[in-house]
């Protein structure tokens, strides 16, 4: 994997925002802030200028205070400003991507664009704080085989913690897989890459060799699997199947949401669905000494980043729980004999 840019590559590993920087022709790579602790530093933005004035925004980033003034100011660089904004592209419904968006169509009138999927998935997310989704909840982790008392302190830690993965938002235009993307002065392709999310929406420029990414590959880090209501399948086999989806673009340079720009993504690729299918392996060999392992005991014995005695007693656990369940489910629906699962 090679860095495109050495700006965004500093940022990445050694912290701060890098300065925004020209892709293409008329095609612009803009730094925007996430919040503190959020560990991933910003959200990399894409602007296209179109004829006539119009611009287009890819993953505008976090509703934080300044950011739509940050957008505003770096418009003004290029001779445009906010009322020029004519469309925003949305890889995801998480709020470090789809956060600003409502703030920018109420300042300029722009359209805002999702994946079919990933609206019904926002349509379907139920209110975390409400008393029967906090039920709800409960019953799934004692399902998960979590102690009655431990499972009522997570549920209650994740009702106070903030909120919904997600940011609600209803989208001016739904697309589906292989749609031209409404984008004056750009053609765009739609392609529909879930795991990370049900209506994962990663973009293709074939004109100028780019994939823009979302948060389907990284380059710094893996992408959280099945982070969305909605799914029709397991996550995890949605996923791997869209990471093979991706190889018609392996010269392509990758325009990520976070991280740098980059080539080499047939081996980013691989190492992404390797990650996950290590834990899967994992999973299999623990189901084999163990058919009737709960979830949490497979968790606890599964090799996490930094550790399962540190996880357990943090809110990434439940994160942890879920992967844990989905990789369970992988393993007993005869997931690693799936075409999915074949990696050099």
């Amino acid at each position: 994997m090679e860095p495109v840019s050495d700006a965004q590559y500093r940022a990445a590993t050694s912290g701060g925002l890098p300065e925004a920087e020209r892709i293409a022709d008329g095609l612009w790579s803009l730094a925007m802030p996430m919040p503190g602790g959020a560990g991933l530093g910003y959200t990399l933005a894409a602007v296209q200028l179109g004829p006539a004035g119009q611009v287009a925004v890819v993953d505008p980033g976090w509703a934080e205070p300044g950011s739509i003034e940050r957008l505003d100011a770096f418009l003004a660089t290029l001779g445009r400003g906010l009322g020029d904004v004519a469309t925003v592209v949305v890889t995801h419904s998480h709020p470090d991507h789809l956060g600003l968006a409502d703030a920018v169509r109420e300042a300029s009138g722009a359209q805002v664009v999702l994946h079919e999927s990933e609206q019904a998935s926002l349509d379907a997310a139920p209110d975390p704080t409400s008393s029967e989704a906090v039920a709800e909840f409960v019953e799934r982790l004692h399902g998960w085989g979590v102690a009655p008392d431990r499972a009522r302190a997570m549920a209650e830690r994740a009702r106070t913690a903030g909120g919904p993965q997600s940011t609600h938002l209803r989208a001016d235009v739904l697309v589906a897989d292989g749609d031209e993307l409404p984008v004056a002065g750009a053609s765009w392709r739609a392609l529909h890459t879930p795991g990370h999310t049900p209506g994962h929406l990663c973009i293709v420029d074939e004109e100028h060799g780019l994939l823009f990414s979302g948060d389907h590959v990284l380059p710094t880090v893996f992408p959280g699997l099945g982070l969305g209501a909605g799914f029709d399948e397991n996550p995890l086999a949605a996923y791997l199947r869209a990471l093979h989806r991706l190889h018609p673009y392996d010269e392509f340079e990758v325009v990520p949401g976070h991280g740098y720009r980059f080539r080499g993504l047939a081996a980013r690729r691989r190492d992404t669905a390797l990650h996950a299918l290590r834990r899967v392996r994992e999973t299999a060999e623990l189901l084999r000494e163990d058919p009737d392992a709960s979830t949490w005991d497979i968790a606890s014995r599964l090799t996490w980043s930094g550790g399962w005695a540190q996880l357990q007693t943090g809110i990434m656990v439940v994160s942890g729980l879920s992967q844990t369940e989905m990789y369970r489910e992988f393993v007993r629906s005869g997931g690693m004999e799936s075409p999915e699962a074949i990696w050099p």
